[in-house]
């Protein structure tokens, strides 16, 4: 019985340790974690690993960030840096490992990083640097825990290049096709510096290798004569083409598009029954560590989904990535075969009917796997026909969003935006006046936040139809503050209701907690102004929105103008008091008791008599304005 204990305690510990103090080093270099029998997810990682530079020389520290898009969190990693050759040998040495160690892995003894402890965590950053060993192509590989049953593998950044040194004289090959033959010519550029020295770089279709490179996607004159053409181009520049040209019982399709770095990519396109992801066929090309494929998936939901036979209906298939651009073409059948359609099981679209199509590019990982893009695909703003030539220079719009953007616009920066001001400085100018038996002042500051209630409410639930409930935001390159947006949404809207509904319990005009009462409205109602204004220039970014670049600086522009008009009141406000002698309109306000008609007790010398004039105009000339 003894010795049975001791085993099951052993290896409780064992799993324990295995979990809690990260990787040994002996998992440098297949990096499969020692979890039993358990097999790695075969599904997309909710993680990302990304390197701050495509390039690299002696004496760089390149920041290598593990984050989570969605906020999903991991208890566990081991990242090392490898050749993307042989994705063996572990290279450079790691100088930071964040809140977990470095491995003694690589000639460097700091070849990779590991967790120490069981933490949660959804973002990590650590530093890498080149070592004197380290000469070619680096890419940096993780597998990353979410629970002990529950881990991914090969989760990789793109290739990062040693940089191409330019100090001396070059000459540079590069292979063109001309127009009147098929041979191809070779072109010499010749850059002369104080050197005599020469170096000969040979031609090679990684684009990054040669940074700078400055060629472009050039239109296809064919678009709109014998193909149809979904295009993004200003004039003979383009950022994608995709084609298409009916060819009997299939379409042949061409994808081209300008990439940043091609490996480690896919490109593909997606066949829709309306504007959103869920239920449609997706065609893939791949380029991953050099080595191509065409395949086809289906989004299920917002998840891509492999599919058992991905080359089933898809033939010509033929990819080219050199300088830069990433080109796929393939002939894909109309519909499958019945006895093809009962061994494919999964979505074939027919190509005979219409569809939105969409285009896209995002990460792809070893075993040919589709990870998730981090900017939304472009999609046609109406079905396309795959028998016609015509020509597609737009893109979806999503009117509901843009409903939704401008309804909290106009609640959260005009109506709060005046009902504030009204509040906070307009309760002397009309104290004697009153509309409907209520003050002048209450009754804008109540008529606009009511009218803002309204409309958010609205506009949130517009968002919810619009994306299908609740939705994640995927983070941007530089922008990983984007995928709080629909957070900080449901948070302004709970505030936005919640304000009025404790007017409800407001205490009476001489109850002792009535000041309690006015601070927490006051804090309340500021506390869901300002996460709105966030959360609106968060909004103004997201690509579905198609706000220009410059939305963002004018909601900016706006926070730096309320907070000058806020300055403007005070003044206007301390100089009037200096001439009357009065108390500070807000400290009465929120230390005294109010009354049902909102109106407050006022000390003696605040009155509407007392005020000057020109002071009155000049209030009521600012709120105008405003």
């Amino acid at each position: 019985m003894q010795s049975v204990l001791f085993v099951i305690t052993a290896l409780v510990i064992q799993r324990i340790q295995g979990f809690g103090t990260g990787a040994p080093a002996s998992k440098c270099g297949d990096m499969f974690p020692s979890h039993s029998q358990i097999q790695p997810e075969n599904s997309l990682p909710p993680y990302t690993l990304t390197a701050s530079s495509y390039t690299y020389k002696q004496g760089d520290t390149i920041t290598i960030t593990l984050v989570s898009p969605t906020r999903a969190s991991f208890a566990g990693y081991i990242i090392g840096a490898k050749d993307p050759a042989t994705l063996n040998n572990n290279i450079g040495r790691f100088t930071n490992s964040a809140t977990g160690k470095i491995l003694p892995c690589g000639s460097s003894g700091a070849g990779a990083v590991t967790h120490q402890s069981s933490q949660s965590e959804y973002r990590l950053e650590f530093q890498w640097q080149p070592t004197a060993d380290t000469t070619g192509n680096v890419v940096f590989m993780a597998t990353v825990v979410e629970s002990y049953t529950t881990f991914w593998m090969n989760i990789v950044t793109s290739v990062i290049y040693p940089e191409v040194q330019t100090t001396q004289a070059f000459v540079l090959q590069t292979t063109q096709k001309p127009e009147t033959t098929t041979q191809p010519v070779t072109e010499s550029i010749q850059i002369t510096t104080t050197t005599t020295s020469t170096t000969t770089i040979k031609p090679t279709t990684k684009a990054s290798i040669l940074p700078g490179d400055t060629s472009s996607l050039k239109s296809d004159s064919e678009c709109g004569a014998t193909k149809g053409c979904f295009i993004d181009c200003t004039g003979n520049s383009c950022n994608y083409i995709v084609t298409w040209r009916d060819n009997g019982d299939a379409v042949d399709f061409e994808l081209s598009t300008k990439l940043q770095d091609t490996n480690n990519k896919w490109i593909a396109i997606a066949f829709s029954s309306d504007l959103k992801m869920g239920a449609d066929e997706v065609v893939a090309c791949l380029n991953v560590g050099g080595s191509t494929d065409v395949q086809r998936s289906y989004n299920d939901g917002k998840n891509n989904k492999q599919v058992t036979n991905p080359s089933a209906g898809l033939s010509n298939t033929v990819v080219t990535v050199q300088d830069g651009m990433f080109k796929c073409s393939f002939r894909k059948n109309k519909r499958l075969s019945r006895r093809k359609r009962q061994t494919t099981n999964s979505l074939f679209v027919d190509l005979d009917s219409d569809y939105n199509l969409m285009f896209g590019t995002g990460p792809a990982y070893p075993g040919n796997r589709i990870g998730m893009h981090s900017i939304n695909p472009v999609v046609t703003p109406g079905k396309v026909d795959f028998q016609s030539f015509s020509v597609i220079g737009d893109t979806a719009k999503y009117p509901l969003v843009k409903i939704h953007a401008c309804l909290m616009i106009i609640s959260w920066i005009f109506c709060t935006g005046v009902a504030i001001i009204a509040a906070r400085y307009y309760k002397p100018v009309w104290s004697k006046s009153s509309l409907f038996n209520q003050k002048i002042w209450f009754q804008i500051h109540r008529t606009l936040m009511v009218t803002a209630m309204a409309l958010t409410i609205v506009a949130f639930i517009i968002i919810f139809v619009e994306v299908g409930g609740y939705s994640q935001v995927s983070a941007s390159p530089g922008k990983e503050y984007l995928p709080s947006h629909p957070v900080l949404g449901i948070i302004v809207t709970i505030l936005c209701v919640l304000n009025p509904i404790m007017s409800f319990f407001r205490p009476g005009p001489n109850d002792k907690t009535r000041p309690i009462f006015n601070w927490a409205h006051w804090g309340v109602g500021m506390l869901a102004q300002i996460l709105a204004i966030i959360t609106i220039i968060f909004g103004v970014e997201l690509q579905k929105s198609t706000a220009p670049k410059y939305t963002v600086w004018v909601v900016v522009g706006f926070v730096i103008y309320y907070v000058i008009m806020e300055i403007t009141q005070k003044v206007v406000d301390k100089l009037a008091e200096s001439k009357t002698g009065e108390g500070e309109i807000d400290t009465v306000e929120m230390k005294q008791n109010g009354s049902q008609n909102g109106s407050f007790n006022q000390p003696p010398a605040y009155s509407e008599d007392n005020k000057n004039k020109k002071d009155t105009l000049l209030k009521k000339s600012l709120l105008a304005l405003h």
